[in-house]
């Protein structure tokens, strides 16, 4: 017999650890929250993009301007974006263009 602390089992490549927590001090039983997904009627790209949205596109505007040199730049300002559809469409561009190569996930190794 030894001494050492048996370790932790650690999920496997397709099991998941449960999501949920319990706060540090209650310790014990979960209690299991349920919410409901939006109705499909709450999707709108048409919709006009609310103060979170229009701070994000102030935001990334200005990195488009400090980091991109102007040929590469979209030439759109955060007031021209009327959409939902076009701010993700512009977000998604400028990301690109500031993140050109994402790292690619290593895949852990399979255990035998």
């Amino acid at each position: 017999m030894t001494d050492a602390a048996p370790e932790p089992k650690q999920p496997g490549p397709r099991q998941r650890r449960p999501r949920t927590r319990t706060a540090p001090a209650e310790r014990g039983d979960v209690t299991f929250i349920r919410v409901p997904l939006p109705p499909a009627s709450a999707f709108n790209k048409n919709r006009p993009p609310g103060c979170l949205i229009q701070a994000q596109l102030k935001h990334i505007h200005h990195a488009e301007s400090a980091r991109l040199p102007k040929e590469k730049r979209d030439g759109r300002r955060p007031e021209d974006i009327k959409t939902e559809s076009e701010a993700a469409e512009y977000i998604a561009k400028i990301t690109k263009l500031l993140h050109p190569t994402r790292a690619k996930r290593r895949k852990p190794p399979l255990s035998n």
